[in-house]
């Protein structure tokens, strides 16, 4: 149910955010609610490798940890590839923040959370949770230009890979970049 609302939301929403160039993004600082933190995260990114339709970016995050017996933070981090969508007539890494002010993303990629599972006491007892959790990753992100700041908002659905009690399928993140 979850997927097809947000491929409706994605199809819908391109084409009324289409524009002829996208914005390079030199890095970014936001906050994360569940997706590949447990509970939320606050986060840096960076892009890299743009090329016409398309950019790496990377993500790392500290957070906390959804269980209230958890004394350390979680560490998050994530990779991803965003795809420009509708790239009817565009081009590469032109900023024009004055012509389309939205630009849409697809992303899809794979991240993690670490926690220190004796972080509980060493001897309280096994809960299941491993020390590394890896999820894929897919979302749409909206990239809100402006002539100093970039305004940055991702749903992501996040499977996780390894089954564990803290993970969640879903979040959604804002930060607020700079070219």
């Amino acid at each position: 149910m979850f997927t097809k609302l947000l491929l409706i939301f994605v199809l819908s929403a391109s084409l009324v955010a289409a524009q002829p160039n996208y914005t390079r993004i030199r890095g970014a600082f936001g906050v994360e609610i569940f997706g590949i933190a447990p509970k939320g995260a606050f986060t840096a990114e960076a892009a890299f490798g743009y090329g016409k339709k398309s950019f790496w970016n990377v993500q790392a995050g500290v957070g906390a940890v959804s269980e209230p017996d958890f004394r350390s933070p979680s560490f998050s981090a994530a990779l991803t590839h965003c795809f420009i969508l509708n790239p009817y007539r565009r081009k590469t890494c032109i900023p024009q923040p004055g012509h389309r002010n939205i630009e849409t993303y697809f992303e899809a990629g794979l991240g993690s959370f670490f926690i220190d599972r004796y972080d509980r006491g060493l001897h309280s007892g096994a809960n299941g949770q491993q020390l590394v959790t890896p999820a894929g990753m897919a979302g749409l992100r909206l990239d809100l230009v402006t002539e100093r700041w970039i305004y940055i908002l991702k749903l992501r659905y996040t499977p996780p890979l390894i089954a564990n009690p803290l993970a969640s399928l879903a979040g959604f993140g804002i930060a607020m970049g700079w070219r």
